[in-house]
C-alpha cells in the first residue's frame, strides 16, 4: 500500500499532522500490509513531525521491524537525514542505560 503524506495532512509541519499519517500508517499495518510512505511534494519536515508519525513504530515494534515493512521514497535528503536522526535518537532512548 502507497500512502502519499500529502493526501492525508496539508503538510507536514507539526506533530498533528504527524499524527495524522501515524494514523493511516498504522490502519495499514493493522491490516498487514507492508507499507510505502511518499514524501511527494514535501521539500522539509520538522523532528516534530517525524516523532509523532513514525517513532511511535520503532518504539513499539523495533527499528528491525520497522525498516522491514516500512519503505520512505520521494524523499528529499533533508526528510531522509531528518528520519534518520530521529530513529537514531529513538534507539538509544531505548537502550538500557
Amino acid at each position: 500500500m502507497v500512502i502519499v503524506a500529502l493526501d492525508y495532512v496539508p503538510h507536514c509541519y507539526s506533530a498533528q499532522d504527524g499524527a495524522v499519517v501515524h494514523r493511516a500508517l498504522a490502519a495499514a499495518f493493522a491490516r498487514g500490509d507492508y507499507v510505502t510512505l511518499s514524501f511527494k511534494g514535501v521539500s522539509d519536515v520538522p523532528s516534530s513531525f517525524v516523532n509523532a508519525a513514525l517513532v511511535p513504530f520503532v518504539h513499539e515494534r523495533g527499528t528491525d521491524w520497522v525498516k522491514k515493512n516500512l519503505r520512505i521514497v520521494s524523499a528529499t535528503s533533508q526528510v531522509a537525514a531528518m528520519i534518520r536522526r530521529c530513529f537514531i535518537e529513538a534507539q538509544r532512548a531505548s537502550m538500557p542505560a
